[in-house]
């Protein structure tokens, strides 16, 4: 576990790569097993590297094994957008083959198992707007707080890109 300016992060992983990364604003209470240290020590380096921009693209195995080959595809897409660029939910819903699945494109964001190195902060309305954002706070995605956070990730690719 890491805390950081933005929280703190716990990389929960398998035999097969990182699996989830839990992101709260307040410590984490319960014991978390660790299958695959290798794979947890790596996660908060190349996280901690990230946060302070000196690392622009993660390179950590994943295992999507838990979810569906559609959600895995929509996980897979949202990895598409390049450190320091952003796209609409209409943009990655086009992306991921199907121009008329923002709304699929939100909910692929929001049930985001690994935030940050899948970059689901990257997307925004087609205005540009940030009106939602789960990171730091899955209770309510449209918190300041959490808006905030995204904001910070942002101007943190920008300010490094």
């Amino acid at each position: 576990m890491i805390k950081t300016e933005l929280g703190y992060f716990w990389p929960v992983t398998s035999p097969s790569g990182l699996k989830e990364l839990r992101w709260q604003q307040t410590p984490f209470c319960e014991p978390l097993s660790q299958e695959n240290e290798n794979v947890s020590c790596e996660t908060l380096e190349q996280l901690d590297r990230y946060l302070s921009g000196k690392l622009t693209h993660f390179s950590i195995p994943i295992d999507f094994s838990d979810w569906s080959s559609a959600m895995t595809r929509w996980f897979n897409t949202l990895a598409l957008v390049q450190y320091g660029q952003t796209t609409s939910y209409q943009g990655l819903a086009k992306q991921w083959g199907n121009i008329k699945a923002a709304r699929a494109a939100g909910q692929a964001c929001r049930k985001n198992p690994i935030p940050i190195i899948i970059p689901c902060h990257r997307i925004l309305n087609t205005d540009g707007y940030i009106s939602q954002y789960s990171g730091g706070s899955r209770e309510n995605p449209s918190s300041s707080k959490n808006l905030e956070r995204k904001r910070w990730l942002l101007d943190l690719e920008a300010k490094n890109s």
